[in-house]
């Protein structure tokens, strides 16, 4: 098994509910709203996240963090790295993001580059094979399916 399918199996495994979040989708307390916190400090952030593996990494160091907001049908959380360029090949979910701080571009093969600023959202599909590119001090608030139909 290749290190990026390796890594694959972990990413889904720790999204998915290897460890247990704060809130499921099982607690009645889910049925009221929640008010994410995109500030997070770092001090209150996982750093228990695996690091990419060497071979999909163009540029930077796998230097990140993580806070789970919630987890049931889909995962909420706040994402932060270090500057880092990946080649992503058939991206394992479908992932919802909106950029918080930083800057992230997106190229598939053969075409322009998606730049997302803060406030841009985009919708990452399960498949996504290209170049995701993190600029800057990345932080993003991403909402990831737990099944594509």
């Amino acid at each position: 098994m290749s290190q990026w399918k390796l890594f694959r199996v972990v990413l889904c495994s720790i999204v998915f509910g290897l460890s247990r979040p704060a809130f499921s989708a099982e607690d009645e307390s889910t049925a009221t709203p929640m008010r994410l916190e995109i500030n997070t400090p770092y001090s209150e952030m996982a750093t228990d996240f695996p690091p990419w593996p060497q071979e999909v990494i163009i540029a930077g160091e796998s230097v990140h963090r993580y806070k789970r907001f919630y987890s049931g049908d889909i995962a909420v959380e706040i994402y932060e790295s270090e500057p880092l360029t990946l080649r992503i090949d058939d991206f394992p979910i479908d992932e919802f993001v909106t950029v918080i701080s930083g800057k992230l571009i997106l190229t598939v093969a053969g075409e322009e580059p998606q730049h997302f600023e803060v406030g841009d959202s985009v919708l990452i599909p399960k498949g996504f094979t290209g170049i995701w590119e993190m600029q800057g001090n990345y932080r993003e608030l991403l909402v990831m399916m737990n099944e594509s139909e």
